[in-house]
């Protein structure tokens, strides 16, 4: 299928080709190969278009055919068709039409933050096509639970949704304006969703301004269905090696 032009973002990462495939509901999802060798898979954290990897994919270059894609909603894929199709089981199904557009029959998973509920999510779909799996930084359910060790996020969730609904075009306008700008980085420092000593504001820049760029309602809509799902009746049946990437 042709999707409509736009511009393209890799994050920083060499693509050998790259291109766009149709999922279950019509919606684009883009992706991005490089590399030969074992398909490894690299899905990001909510609301990321890739801006991690670039730090430590040429590790893996040599020995792996890397695909990259994009989230629905999110970077250079389209905004769902249904604006209700952006759960964790719609997400999973744009990875397998990624890899049935690419003709790949099996492959490695590796997850960041809601990948993790992602690739869980891939694997009760289709276990039998996944080699491994690599959950990085995540959990397996309902994370706003648990953010930053308490639920003040997943209470404040409702509010949050109700008031993007009041004046959805004014509140855009300034989300776009904001997010990107040296006053979100310095908050995400001094509220502890960085590490402001470690982290520099050239690498945290890309994900603000992709941030910024993601339809606000859309945003909200991902983040409510993340916050309902839960991945837990999944981890008994996992039977694959699992590389479990964690910290404080």
């Amino acid at each position: 299928p042709t999707f409509p032009s736009q511009r393209l973002s890799t994050r920083g990462l060499t693509v050998d080709r790259m291109g766009f495939c149709s999922s279950h509901d019509g919606t684009g999802i883009w992706w991005g190969t490089v590399g030969e060798g074992p398909t490894l898979v690299l899905c990001d954290g909510f609301a990321c278009d890739g801006f991690i990897w670039p730090y430590v994919i040429d590790e893996f270059l040599e020995g792996f055919q890397i695909v990259r894609w994009h989230y629905r909603g999110h970077g250079n894929s389209e905004s769902p068709r249904d604006p209700d199709a952006v759960t964790v089981e719609d997400l999973a199904r744009d990875l397998w039409a990624v890899l049935d557009h690419l003709e790949l029959d099996d492959c490695i998973l590796a997850g960041h933050s809601m990948g993790v509920q992602v690739i869980l999510q891939a694997f009760e779909m289709a276990p039998k096509r996944v080699r491994a799996l690599i959950p990085i930084c995540g959990t397996y359910m309902r994370p706003l639970e648990t953010f930053h060790g308490n639920d003040r996020l997943q209470q404040a969730l409702p509010a949050i949704d109700k008031f993007v609904g009041y004046a959805p075009e004014k509140l855009q306008a300034i989300w776009t304006k904001l997010t990107p700008s040296r006053l979100s980085f310095l908050i995400a420092g001094a509220s502890s969703e960085i590490n402001a000593r470690l982290v520099r504001r050239e690498d945290f820049q890309p994900y603000l301004e992709h941030v910024a760029e993601m339809d606000l309602q859309v945003y909200v809509q991902i983040l409510k269905a993340l916050a309902e799902h839960s991945a837990e009746h999944i981890l008994p049946e996992i039977d694959v090696p699992t590389l479990i990437v964690a910290a404080e």
